[in-house]
């Protein structure tokens, strides 16, 4: 008996302290009973939190999301890409003189899209333009979009390396990256603490110990030339005690801005010191 216990107490130490590991180094727990089991678990967490508390819990999201879609800096005719939009509360802070109709948005949870589509109908946006969709296999042509956008949304996707070069492709030429995330910032490791809270994290809504660079993996077309916290600049009561673990990111093309110097996934030291 007590064999058998010692062995349920390792396997339990396993799936929680290594598996959660070997998933974020790979990105491949999609293709697991693990992986599979996640997103089943994510998909359901969603489709509750659409209906009851997402948006009043994620409001205090607001002054992020104006800073991230500044850093966009979205032209009025502009094709933008929202990858992972949710409840669509990104639709009002969008620049007044944008095309509407330009704009696509997405998202893997039915419920998230059905109350996107209420949104969108305030803010002109076509409820065609949004739609359930993959970031990892993306419905588009080369090159489509000038703008895209990941709003608190790469964490939850399971290959996010993948989702990244999907967005690639469809960027245009001098088009640019923007996400707004919580991250694992360059040089930095988590503690066991996060590490095991990541476990619950993942079954619920995502994985909390992401690295950027990592995501973007070796010889990545992209470089990133912008990357802040967003310590002290959200509000509400959630937000507001989060806010220091997430991060802004700007990414562009590096043969499409050689003048622009590459800043990696980590801080800077005058965004340090603000």
């Amino acid at each position: 008996m007590k064999a058998r216990l010692s062995q349920s107490f390792l396997f339990l130490a396993f799936i929680i302290l290594i598996a959660p590991l070997q998933a974020t180094d790979t990105f491949k727990e999609e293709q697991t009973m693990f992986g599979r089991a996640v997103r089943a678990s994510q998909n359901f967490c969603y489709q509750v939190m659409a209906k009851t508390f997402w948006d009043p819990l994620m409001r205090g999201f607001k002054p992020g999301r104006v800073i991230a879609i500044t850093e966009l800096d979205i032209q009025p005719d502009d094709k933008v890409l929202f990858v992972g939009e949710g409840t669509g509360l990104d639709f009002e802070v969008l620049p007044e003189d944008l095309n509407k109709t330009n704009l696509q948005a997405f998202d893997f949870s039915p419920e998230m899209v059905k109350q996107a589509k209420l949104k969108a109908h305030q803010f002109n946006i076509p409820e065609e333009n949004i739609f359930i969709g993959d970031a990892q296999h993306l419905p588009f042509k080369d090159e489509r979009f000038d703008k895209i956008y990941f709003p608190l949304s790469l964490a939850s996707i399971p290959n996010p390396t993948l989702a990244l070069q999907e967005a690639e492709r469809v960027l245009e030429k001098k088009g640019r990256v923007v996400i707004m995330e919580k991250l694992i910032d360059d040089g930095h490791q988590p503690s066991y603490l996060r590490q095991l809270l990541n476990f619950f994290t993942k079954f619920i809504f995502a994985d909390i110990n992401r690295n950027l660079t990592q995501m973007l993996g070796e010889g990545s077309s992209f470089k990133i030339i912008n990357y802040q916290s967003l310590e002290g600049k959200l509000s509400g009561f959630f937000a507001r005690r989060i806010g220091a673990s997430y991060r802004i990111a700007t990414l562009v093309r590096i043969n499409d801005f050689p003048e622009l110097e590459a800043q990696g996934a980590k801080l800077s030291q005058k965004t340090k010191t603000d």
